[in-house]
């Protein structure tokens, strides 16, 4: 995979993650007995990290350093 292809899946597996982070905190904010949902959306969250990111990040592992700056700068991925 090429870098450009790569910094497009990591960023938008970012997104993705971010989306289902907000998912998964109203879920346990309005819905806490539904443990089932909440597992759910872990897991898809789990599965966008190792499936699309983290293929982009081990072809370049330079992204993934870069991605990480943006982290400890901001406080999230941008």
């Amino acid at each position: 995979m090429d870098e450009d292809l790569a910094r497009i899946l990591a960023t938008g597996g970012s997104a993705a993650s971010r989306e289902l982070s907000r998912l998964h905190d109203l879920a346990r904010e309005f819905l806490p007995e539904n443990e089932e949902l909440r597992y759910g959306i872990a897991s898809a969250l789990a599965e966008v990290g190792l499936k699309v990111m983290r293929p982009a990040f081990d072809a370049h592992p330079g992204l993934e350093a870069e991605f990480q700056r943006r982290v400890d700068k901001y406080g999230r991925t941008t």
